[in-house]
């Protein structure tokens, strides 16, 4: 089975300050991901001036579908082969046609990276593993709002699910 890197919501609208910390991190996993022909998957945000998520949850409006904000950050613009999954919920899987795709391409292993480590990167992984794959994530390529938050991910995700919580370096050497 294959492998495959999925970043998750690294839109303009969506980035706070430790999320750009992460960039030369997620950039240098989708570099050499491409270099061995391991697809990379954009899962972007992707909504609309009424979403319910706003109203829910008190979130400002943002990553609105076809606005500056929805764009990918430059730093780690798609490139051509690379594809863009439009997430309307939190997960990636989430009414989506993400999980065909990559059953499609025969992939079993993904790599996700991304933010936010508590919110959507952490639903993106939960639902990989019901879906059966097998999950590696990068401690140093995600992030949240809160250094406390962001441990408390990891730790849900390696200690309840035993998803392998590596460095970017060590997910490098293994592609």
């Amino acid at each position: 089975m294959g492998k495959a890197v999925i970043v998750v919501d690294m839109q303009k609208d969506n980035m706070f300050k430790d999320a750009f910390s992460i960039v030369p991190n997620v950039k240098r996993l989708v570099e050499e991901a491409r270099r061995k022909g391991i697809p990379v998957v954009y899962a972007c945000d992707t909504r609309h001036p009424d979403d319910l998520l706003f109203k829910r949850v008190g979130l400002p409006p943002h990553a609105i579908k076809n606005t500056e904000g929805w764009k990918v950050i430059r730093e780690l613009a798609p490139e051509e082969g690379d594809l863009i999954v439009e997430k309307r919920m939190l997960s990636a899987f989430f009414g989506t046609s993400l999980d065909s795709i990559l059953r499609e391409k025969k992939i079993g292993s993904l790599i996700v990276a991304g933010i936010a480590t508590d919110v959507c990167l952490l639903k993106t992984v939960l639902d990989a593993f019901e879906l059966g794959y097998e999950v590696a994530v990068p401690s140093d390529g995600c992030a949240a709002t809160s250094k406390e938050r962001h441990e408390a991910a990891l730790k849900i995700m390696s200690e309840t699910l035993k998803i392998r919580i590596l460095k970017t370096e060590e997910i490098i050497r293994s592609l």
